[in-house]
This record gives structure tokens, C-alpha cells and sequence, in this order.
């Protein structure tokens, strides 16, 4: 899923990772998808990466409760936006 394709294009890992959360029933077993979600969120914090309304920022704050949704700072306003509460907004890209 976050390979690029023939058929689709790649998508981002914590996209991908809330979309294996929100279908884990009957695919996937519960504990081994929480495993993998908290050891994948843990590296997560000072990665650059961009949203997918194209702007660019770091992850300052990973959530527990919601792990695919962290807060991000803006690098050209400063400005932290929360994922949780901006729904209309993904993690498009991991940056390097």
C-alpha cells in the first residue's frame, strides 16, 4: 500500500496504517496491528513531512490515543495543526 503501483499510487504510511485500523476486524489480528502501529509512531516525532494541501512541516506530538493523527508544525507559519481535529487533512508524503 505504500508502494507505488500500476494500478494506484502509493500512499503514506500513516494513511495506510489508519485505513488497516479501520479495517482490522476480520483481517488483521488486533494485537499485532497495535504492535506495529506504536512501534512504526515512536520514530515518528521530528520527521518532515508534507500534508496533503501541500504544506510542509515536522511531527512535534504523536497522540496515543490516535497514533496515524499526530500534531504537525508548519515550517512557514509556525502554526501546529492537530489531526485529530482537521480530518480533511492526511500525512500525503514522508519527507528525507
Amino acid at each position: 500500500m505504500t508502494s507505488e503501483r500500476l494500478y494506484r499510487s502509493k500512499q503514506s504510511p500513516f494513511k495506510v496504517l489508519e485505513q488497516m485500523q479501520l479495517d482490522q476486524f476480520g483481517k488483521f489480528d488486533p494485537k499485532i496491528l497495535n504492535i506495529l502501529v506504536n512501534e512504526l509512531s515512536t520514530f515518528s516525532v521530528g520527521t518532515k513531512v508534507e500534508l496533503t494541501n501541500g504544506q510542509v512541516g515536522e511531527i512535534v506530538f504523536i497522540d496515543p490515543y490516535s497514533l496515524t493523527r499526530p500534531m504537525v508544525k508548519m515550517d512557514e507559519s509556525d502554526e501546529i495543526i492537530t489531526l485529530t481535529k482537521r480530518t480533511d487533512l492526511f500525512i500525503e508524503n514522508i519527507l528525507t
